[in-house]
């Protein structure tokens, strides 16, 4: 979240106030919404289911108007929006295969996900401007820290418009440690049209899709995706 969406917050819910608690590792940053009044009226309740709506849901595929862009950009990872059901549920045995594509990293190198045969991926379609995607990051990094030894990769699809520039300044800011690449304007098509980000697959080695998240995930939920994927494929045929 930004300065800019809670301004517009406090706009339409007066009674809304915002306190912000940042922990030391800069990566957890805590919103709450406190109201005054004992009993919610109904224009506050619309304002509050609004606000959660809108973090569960993710970001709309539209970047937002430069302003807000320049505020998006300096996002701190905040606290652990709403995740919507259905987490727990085992990865699906019957998928398809992941579309094959090549794009350019952010040094100009080409990449395919032929490239990471025989590997566990996590293919995730992002953006720098989108709140969402900048809290889910950290648990990425974290998450190709701790398992790309064991056959796992983690790899970025950047949708942003404004170019390599911005992505580069981004990655070097919060240490972005796996692939990042560059959207051609055809590969979200060839995953199924991505209408909203963050929009998240998981590949197994055999190079098909298991799971598809749209919208903020916790770093649970992937961990577990990786883990059983991993196992799976150790598992005696």
């Amino acid at each position: 979240m930004n300065e800019r969406f809670f301004t517009s917050l406090r706009g339409a819910c007066p009674r809304a106030k915002r306190r912000v608690q940042i922990d030391s590792a800069g990566y957890s940053t805590k919103y709450e919404i406190l109201w005054k009044a004992i009993k919610m009226k109904p224009k506050k309740l619309f304002c509050l289911i609004l606000v959660l709506t809108f973090i569960a849901a993710g970001c709309k595929k539209k970047e937002p108007e430069p302003p807000q862009q320049a505020e998006q950009a300096k996002v701190e990872a905040g606290e652990k929006p709403t995740k919507p059901p259905g987490d727990k549920a085992p990865p699906s045995p019957g998928a398809k295969s992941a579309p094959s594509f090549t794009l350019r990293d952010l040094n100009g190198k080409q990449v395919s996900l032929s490239d990471f045969k025989g590997k566990v991926v996590i293919l995730d379609f992002w953006a720098t401007w989108c709140p969402p995607c900048v809290i889910e990051i950290p648990h990425f990094i974290e998450l190709y820290e701790q398992y790309k030894d064991q056959g796992f990769v983690m790899v970025g699809i950047s949708l942003d418009r404004q170019g390599v520039g911005v992505v580069k300044s981004f990655v070097q800011k919060y240490r972005v440690n796996y692939p990042i690449l560059m959207t051609d304007g055809r590969v979200d098509r060839v995953y199924g049209g991505i209408t909203g980000i963050p929009t998240t697959f998981v590949i197994d080695r055999a190079g098909n899709i298991r799971r598809k998240y749209v919208g903020y995930r916790d770093k649970s939920v992937f961990e577990t995706d990786i883990k059983a994927l991993l196992a799976e494929a150790k598992a005696p045929s």
